[in-house]
């Protein structure tokens, strides 16, 4: 994930998945502040199963493994 003051853009295995223009994203709540990616965040990493996107998991083979080999979160000088 590549997420600047503009865009965020993530990445998979180096080809570009989803770009989200940071102008145009606000809380649809109507919360504070209005543009969610302007507060500060937090990584959470998860394994969901099922769901509307994941499918149907009865047939799936358990136990599988989940594994995170590291994560590195990066953060550019500011000028």
């Amino acid at each position: 994930m590549d997420w600047d003051k503009d865009f965020i853009h993530m990445y998979l295995d180096g080809k570009l998945l989803n770009t989200v223009n940071l102008s145009k994203a606000v809380n649809p709540d109507g919360f504070k502040p209005k543009e969610p990616f302007q507060q500060p965040h937090y990584l959470l990493l998860n394994l969901a199963i099922g769901g509307k996107a994941g499918g149907d998991p009865s047939n799936t083979a358990f136990p599988t493994i989940y594994e995170i080999d590291y994560v590195r979160v990066y953060q550019k000088k500011k000028l």
